[in-house]
């Protein structure tokens, strides 16, 4: 069985490839998606947020799931949607974005007990898991993580009434520009590295002679 053996790695690392080569892509063109339509996003966010907290609102009230994992469901999602009047822009010292983070690790304890130690929990596997934990914990941070992306391309300009909520210092616009400007390379970096690696693992394969040369990826 070696040589299926080694077929099965080959398999492996190609998926791999393939997933962080999708991912990178589907995330550049969803950064560069929302730092274009930062006031639709911002809507799009606030209902998702919304649905989020209506969800835990049913999972107490139908399934019965722990009120204390709920309550921090909740409360997170509450900082988010007060995050979200200044969006796009984070202030990491802000006691929304603190208070956040703080109810975001409580709520992945609480959960991580509550699938461990519950009763109810017995048979469900680890895709069910995370496609739980996605929904009801994960899928919000992911959103404000890309919305990074936004943050200097709806600097204010000007001054006036319609500025109001947005007067930040230079520093904190440098350090928005230096955020945005980071993440968007790592994407393009990975994008750009997948389109070189691809092309070259489909050559190899097709001479079959991807084992001499597979210390080069």
């Amino acid at each position: 069985m070696s040589i299926a053996a080694s077929v099965v790695f080959l398999g492996i690392f190609l998926f791999l490839l393939f997933c962080a080569v999708c991912l990178a892509t589907g995330l550049y063109y969803v950064a560069e998606v929302v730092e274009e339509y930062t006031k639709v996003t911002q809507k799009i966010m606030s209902y998702a947020i919304k649905a989020v907290i209506g969800i835990h609102a049913l999972l107490l009230l139908v399934d019965r799931l722990p009120f204390l994992c709920i309550l921090c469901g909740i409360a997170s999602h509450i900082f988010y949607l007060l995050m979200l009047k200044r969006f796009p822009y984070i202030v990491f010292l802000s006691y929304e974005f603190i208070s956040s983070v703080a109810f975001l690790i409580a709520s992945h304890f609480l959960w991580f007990r509550f699938f461990l130690y519950d009763p109810r929990c017995v048979n469900i596997s680890i895709e069910w898991v995370l496609g739980f934990l996605l929904v009801t914990v994960w899928s919000v941070p992911l959103a404000f993580f890309i919305s990074l992306a936004s943050n200097d391309s709806a600097l204010p300009m000007g001054s006036g009434p319609s500025q109001q909520g947005y007067n930040h210092s230079e520093s904190s616009r440098i350090s928005g520009a230096r955020t945005r400007g980071a993440f968007l390379q790592i994407l393009k970096i990975l994008k750009h590295k997948g389109d070189e690696v691809l092309p070259q693992v489909t050559r190899e394969l097709s001479k079959g002679d991807f084992s001499k040369n597979y210390k080069r990826f």
